[in-house]
């Protein structure tokens, strides 16, 4: 079984904790590429909250490319791991 430790009474919505969790794994390559995640009905059971809460933190992952989803499967796959995440490249001006 996939765990997340999420915490319902912080300030960072479930989405943002699952989100961080799985992107955190894949980048300290504590998940490799080619691992399955667990479908969104799977996980949202698992951990006791809506699908929709999964599904827009998969819906993140994809967008940043974490994860790739596989066409009529309904399955997400790591692939290769970031070099470098997108707000690295954040320059704040002055």
């Amino acid at each position: 079984m996939f765990w997340i430790p999420i915490e319902r009474s912080s300030s960072k919505s479930l989405i943002r904790q699952i989100y961080e969790y799985i992107s955190t794994q894949i980048l300290c390559g504590t998940l490799q590429g080619g691992t399955r995640l667990p479908s969104t009905r799977e996980l949202a059971e698992n951990l006791h909250i809506s699908r929709n809460v999964v599904l827009e933190a998969y819906d993140q992952l994809l967008a940043e490319g974490y994860i790739e989803s596989r066409a009529g499967s309904g399955s997400y796959e790591l692939i290769r791991k970031p070099t470098r995440r997108k707000r690295d490249h954040i320059v704040e001006s002055k």
